[in-house]
């Protein structure tokens, strides 16, 4: 059999990615970087010859391969067995989450026990005989051919195993890079490792706040829900983040809520916008249900969010809008009531990523 070349990279960089957050098989959008790393890949292989390009269906594997295959003109050939490792109910936590809640069940995981499952998930050595035999059957399918392939971490770490023989529980040193190409030859039923990405071989791709502190911006936010699990969304201008903007974005759907005003805790924060921007005031606000913290543009100039997120039970309601500052007169365009479905299918851009999932874990 001809030999197959193997070019398997991971996706760009999330903000998931940041917060040391289990993303698994949720669907998490690359951030501003790994959009830019996806441009930064197709300028590095817009000259290499592909035969075919395959993807992992999850949106960051997707955004990340999208700007090579247009410049190449092949088409995405998109493939659940090429996703991410499913880890279950650690999905959406961050690793030192993790690693509080189920201190005993993490350090399994971190050594790597193959039959390990975790709760709703699938054992690393189920993952790697789904991944192995993917991969192994793409190339099989092309002898004598180029092919590209976008996908995860874990993916490329099983890659790696096969071509060197890496046992599973063994530790891997080479670090997979986002963005990068790293080549593999099939042949006759063997892998071969031809080269693997180093740091620092590539430029780097730099982005406008690297090397700044940046100042925290606090925020609270909201998430009203009506009787049929439904969130109440606004509709904002992109003029609030120019980088959108560049995306060629005219909008983007996110939670209502602001920054906190000195001296003010989230809640007191929390109550004071939804009473600015929907007019509600006798709403129980309870609990934090969910967290975030991302470089974030508003205007020109970058800061670093954190934003903590509240589900309130309002029923469907009209937003009275009067108390809008200047800014949100001219920049909030108009609002929608959601299902986790419409969140899901959409492809404009919704804040806080994996909102669909958000959802579910609030309602069940």
């Amino acid at each position: 059999m001809a030999r197959t070349r193997i070019c398997l990279a991971r996706h760009g960089e999330t903000n998931w990615n940041l917060e040391r957050r289990v993303q698994g098989q949720l669907n998490i959008p690359l951030n501003v970087r790994g959009l830019a790393q996806a441009e930064a890949l197709a300028r590095e292989l817009g000259s290499t010859r592909f035969d075919r390009i395959y993807s992992s269906d999850l949106k960051r594997a997707v955004q990340t391969v999208t700007p090579l295959a247009r410049r190449l003109g092949l088409p995405i050939e998109t493939s659940v067995a090429l996703r991410e490792k499913d880890d279950g109910e650690w999905h959406g936590m961050t690793f030192d989450d993790v690693d509080r809640a189920f201190p005993s069940e993490h350090a399994k995981h971190r050594q790597r026990q193959a039959d390990f499952l975790i709760p709703g998930g699938e054992t690393l050595a189920a993952f790697a005989a789904r991944v192995g035999d993917e991969l192994t059957a793409i190339a099989a399918r092309h002898p004598g051919e180029t092919v590209l392939v976008i996908a995860h971490a874990g993916v490329l770490d099983i890659g790696y195993r096969l071509a060197t023989g890496l046992g599973l529980s063994e530790k891997r040193d080479p670090p997979v890079l986002h963005a990068a190409p790293n080549w593999f030859f099939y042949e006759d039923g063997r892998w071969t490792l031809e080269r693997w990405a180093e740091e620092g071989a590539r430029e780097r791709v730099v982005m406008p706040y690297d090397g700044r502190k940046l100042e925290r911006r606090p925020a609270a936010r909201l998430l009203p829900l009506d009787e049929q699990n439904r969130v109440l969304l606004f509709r904002y201008s992109t003029r609030l983040s120019p980088v959108f903007v560049e995306q060629g974005h005219s909008h983007f759907w996110g939670s209502i809520g602001g920054a906190l005003e000195p001296g003010e805790t989230f809640d007191a924060a929390a109550r004071r916008e939804l009473a600015e921007e929907t007019g509600l005031t006798d709403v129980e606000i309870g609990d934090i249900v969910f967290s975030r913290a991302f470089p974030m543009q508003l205007g020109e100039d970058w800061f670093q969010a954190d934003e903590r997120f509240y589900a309130i039970r309002t029923g469907e309601f009209t937003p009275d809008t009067s108390g809008f500052t200047e800014i949100e007169r001219s920049d909030v365009l108009g609002w929608k009531w959601w299902s986790a479905e419409e969140i899901a299918a959409t492809q404009e851009l919704v804040f806080p990523e994996a909102l669909d999932w958000l959802l579910g874990k609030i309602v069940r």
